[in-house]
């Protein structure tokens, strides 16, 4: 994530390493603290090994705006992907049970198909709705997190004073500022995270 001070990339902690300027400076404090005694929240460790309390229910209220030309074409190929992937299953499960007998593997085909089926009809629906559930939130910190029995996969975090853990892009990650509000775009169907935008300041 970047520094707030010197826009320095740094490593997930809660002061630069560049020019010692601690993230925390611009969050606010009252909030925060508000938030850390939340009767009823859930406690969550942040990742430079800070507590704060995240509202079980968040009380935020999306503004609903429309579609960009970019967020309906994710939502586009999203559907034709889940169409492919419907497409080479049936294939393959057509395959197999003409050379082997499957048995009571057709019943998680179902459900895998099923599953396959609403992803792609949710993203069809974004698609022709044209709308979008929108939140703005201050953003924490972010975290880089590599399972320990999955080392080749690396998920990234956003921690935000009311949404709590919200997974994003390597991007976002990188280009995140503590402290910041952020605009967060969600499909209204499918929940899918569209972006991650910085709330212009000025």
């Amino acid at each position: 994530m970047k520094c707030p001070k010197c826009q320095t990339i740094v490593p997930d902690r809660s002061r630069c390493g560049a020019c010692s300027f601690p993230f925390y400076a611009q969050l606010d404090e009252a909030k925060v603290l508000h938030l850390a005694t939340h009767p009823d929240g859930k406690s969550i460790r942040l990742p430079s090994g800070r507590f704060i309390s995240i509202p079980e229910d968040h009380n935020l209220v999306p503004m609903i705006m429309p579609l960009t030309h970019a967020q309906k074409n994710k939502h586009l190929l999203m559907a034709l992907l889940f169409l492919v992937l419907i497409v080479i299953t049936l294939m393959v499960i057509g395959y197999l049970s003409l050379a082997v007998d499957i048995g009571f593997i057709w019943v998680f085909v179902v459900i895998f198909g099923l599953a396959l089926s609403w992803q792609m009809i949710a993203h069809l629906i974004d698609f022709f709705n044209g709308e979008a559930e929108v939140y703005v939130d201050r953003l924490i910190e972010t975290e880089r997190y590599c399972a320990r029995y999955e080392r080749r996969r690396i998920y990234y975090f956003g921690y935000f004073e009311q949404l709590g853990r919200v997974s994003i892009s390597v991007n976002d990650h990188y280009a995140a500022i503590p402290g910041t509000l952020y605009r967060l775009s969600y499909a209204k169907a499918s929940h899918h995270l569209l972006d991650v935008v910085q709330v212009d300041s000025r």
